[in-house]
C-alpha cells in the first residue's frame, strides 16, 4: 500500500466514491445518538445550531436535521473535493438552505464561543487524527463553541473488536513502555493507500473528553449498545466502534 498524508488521502476520487451515497442514511447507533440529543433539548425553545466536523460528502447532515430537529448545521471537512460533493448532495437533498460548509482542518477550527448547541464528530473522523495534541485541540474547540447546555456526540474506532486488531493493541499495551508512539497508533486506510491513524480504548476516549472539560460522559461500544437493547452483535467480526455522548456542563 502507498503511504499518504491524511488530507491527500481524502482528496482522492477513489476514496471519496466509497463515502458518497445517493441518499442520506444513518446506522441505528447513530440514530440512537441523535435521539439522545433530541431528548436533551426537548424542553428548549431556542433556535438550535450544530457544528459538524468531518462531514465528508454530507451523508449524515440531513439525518441530523431530521432526528435532532436542529435548525442549522455548519459543516466542515479537511478535503476540498469532499466539500464540493457535499454541497451538491445537500442541494439535491433539499437541505442546502439550512447548512453552510467550509474547508477546514478540524484541529485548526476557531469558532465563536457559546455559539452551537451540539458538536458532532461522526464517521470515525478522529481515527485519522494521529497526533494527540491535534485531537485535544478538536475537543477543546468543541467545548468552547458549545453553549452551556450544549452536548457533543460521535463515533470512533475501538481498540477492541476483531481478533487480530484486539491482539495488536493488547501487545502494544503490554509493551507500551518501549513504544515511541501511543498505544492507539495504527496504520489505516483503504483503496491501496496507507494513512497514519489512531484507535481509542474506552478509558482513553473518556480521558480525552474529561481533560477538555466535558461532563456526563457516556461511552459504549457497538456490541454493548446492541446488548443493552436485547440484540446480539459479534464484536469479533464487526467494527465494534465506540459511541460517545457528553455535555459541556
Amino acid at each position: 500500500m502507498m503511504k499518504i498524508e491524511n488530507k491527500d488521502f481524502w482528496e482522492k476520487q477513489e476514496v471519496i466514491l466509497t463515502q458518497d451515497t445517493p441518499v442520506p442514511n444513518s446506522s441505528d447507533f447513530e440514530i440512537y445518538l441523535y435521539t439522545k440529543v433530541l431528548n436533551h433539548f426537548k424542553n428548549s425553545n431556542q433556535k438550535l445550531k450544530s457544528k459538524t466536523f468531518g462531514c465528508g460528502t454530507g451523508r449524515e447532515i440531513p439525518e441530523i436535521l431530521k432526528y435532532t430537529k436542529f435548525d442549522y448545521v455548519l459543516a466542515s471537512d479537511i478535503s476540498e473535493n469532499m466539500i464540493s460533493i457535499c454541497n451538491k448532495n445537500l442541494k439535491n437533498w433539499g437541505v442546502d438552505n439550512r447548512v453552510d460548509s467550509i474547508v477546514c482542518n478540524a484541529s485548526d477550527y476557531k469558532g465563536s464561543d457559546n455559539s452551537f448547541q451540539m458538536v458532532t464528530i461522526m464517521n470515525s473522523m478522529l481515527t485519522y487524527v494521529k497526533d494527540r495534541n491535534e485531537r485535544y485541540a478538536i475537543f477543546k474547540s468543541s467545548h468552547q463553541i458549545l453553549t452551556d447546555d450544549g452536548c457533543i456526540i460521535g463515533v470512533v474506532h475501538n481498540q477492541e473488536g476483531a481478533p487480530l486488531k484486539t491482539l495488536y493493541f493488547l501487545i502494544r499495551r503490554i509493551f507500551s513502555v518501549f513504544l515511541k508512539g501511543e498505544v492507539g497508533h495504527r496504520k489505516t486506510g483503504f483503496k491501496g493507500f496507507k494513512v497514519e491513524g489512531y484507535y481509542f480504548s474506552k478509558s482513553d476516549l473518556i480521558k480525552h473528553l474529561r481533560d477538555n472539560g466535558f461532563k456526563n460522559i457516556e461511552v459504549q461500544s457497538i456490541s454493548e449498545f446492541y446488548k443493552s437493547n436485547g440484540f446480539g452483535y459479534d464484536k469479533w467480526n464487526g467494527y465494534n466502534n465506540l459511541l460517545f455522548f457528553a455535555t459541556k456542563s
